[in-house]
């Protein structure tokens, strides 16, 4: 059955972006008007954009010290120069942060236990601004990643002191994409869905070469389309189960966050959310035909999934952070049990045009798809509800 509203399989998406071109800048204005700026910091260097939602931005210079307090009261509209606590991961920054964002034009922050996230952000080309059709931008302040000793640089400066963030951009350009959503209309507790997911896009054409995401994510595609058709065979399930899937993850996760601000749906009435993310090949860290699960110690549903005969165990690259990587982190943050389903082994064709479909291990494919029947039969028709471990919740 349709489950997009309005008896629809496919939600629409209308995407306004630009991009950024060069590196931006942030600088802090000069005492008298025609002085140069007292400070200039340039994207890469002295400081990195980590996310950012609109430029250019000009607002008055205010300091928040949350490495001695809890938190305060801020002016809203200022730019947030924002001390923490040393030893603070940038997961536990971003949580800490997150009700400022929604007051304050601009934030910027440092730590030297960033350093690696500094390098890595420095590296990678910066996210398009991104809108969704005509709605406007939801209030949400671009984050700033300053090195320390600009940083305290800056915290020297009075407060009122204008701060401005600029860079030159494209004009703006309109694209759409898509959203597939279909459901198996639940019996006996209907209005509780189990949302079993996947992205739809890769990367595309880029420089004339077609990369053509076969693991990434075509494997988690077809176990979501397989898994809705099995499950449809079956006796109708208790609970609702939603099948999705997703358009341009790659582009920075632009269908799932569509979908979350216009839900067809409650989003307190999804119980849990997989995404099947690339398990078109094995990974040697685990055993044969295994899966894994990624924010294991977060929830308690992998452990009740094994339980219930997933052949699922923990993710064995935390390194990589894959829990924040995909669609699911979308939902997770917005209060939702959603985890990711993987066999990535982090092999070499990750992003690469040679992600093709030969390199597929369709044994492999085809028995991590069945090994998943029953626990989500299970799971579809038991009255448990997952829950957030204290403290792990996004």
């Amino acid at each position: 059955m349709p489950a997009a509203g309005e008896q629809k399989f496919i939600q629409t998406a209308a995407v306004r972006s630009r991009r950024i071109v060069g590196a931006p800048t942030l600088t802090v204005a000069a005492e008298s008007k025609g002085s140069a700026p007292r400070l200039m910091l340039t994207h890469g260097k002295q400081m990195v954009v980590a996310e950012l939602s609109s430029i250019p931005i000009s607002a008055p210079l205010e300091k928040l010290d949350l490495s001695s307090e809890n938190g305060a009261d801020v002016t809203p509209g200022a730019a947030l120069l924002v001390k923490v606590k040393a030893g603070t991961s940038f997961d536990e920054l971003q949580i800490l942060l997150e009700p400022y964002r929604t007051k304050a034009a601009l934030v910027i922050v440092t730590s030297s236990d960033w350093q690696p996230k500094f390098a890595s952000l420095a590296k990678l080309p910066l996210p398009a601004i991104q809108e969704f059709g005509e709605q406007p931008e939801r209030p949400r302040a671009p984050l700033v990643l300053a090195k320390p000793g600009s940083f305290d640089r800056m915290w020297t400066e009075p407060d009122g002191r204008i701060i401005s963030l600029n860079a030159e951009v494209t004009p703006w350009k309109v694209t759409r994409t898509w959203n597939v959503l279909g459901k198996i209309e639940g019996t006996r507790q209907p209005e509780q869905i189990i949302l079993l997911s996947a992205h739809l896009d890769h990367l595309g054409i880029e420089n004339g070469e077609t990369y053509y995401g076969a693991d990434d994510d075509a494997s988690g595609t077809v176990a979501v389309m397989e898994l809705a058709r099995l499950l449809a065979k079956q006796p109708k399930p208790a609970r609702t189960i939603v099948v999705a899937l997703w358009g341009s993850e790659e582009k920075g996760m632009i269908g799932a966050r569509y979908f979350l601000e216009n839900p067809p749906f409650s989003l307190n009435a999804v119980v849990a959310n997989l995404e099947f993310e690339m398990i078109g090949r094995r990974d040697a860290k685990i055993e044969p035909d295994g899966l894994w699960l990624t924010g294991w110690d977060r929830t308690n549903l992998g452990p009740e999934l094994v339980q219930n005969g997933a052949n699922l165990v923990a993710d064995p690259h935390p390194a990589e952070k894959f829990f924040t990587r995909s669609d699911n982190y979308m939902l997770a943050k917005q209060g939702v049990i959603a985890q990711t389903i993987s066999s990535f082994g982090l092999h070499k064709d990750y992003h690469q045009p040679t992600d093709t479909v030969d390199k597929i291990d369709f044994q492999h494919l085809d028995r991590a798809i069945a090994s998943l029947i029953g626990p989500l039969t299970w799971l579809a028709n038991t009255d448990y509800k997952p829950e957030w471990i204290e403290g792990k919740k996004p």
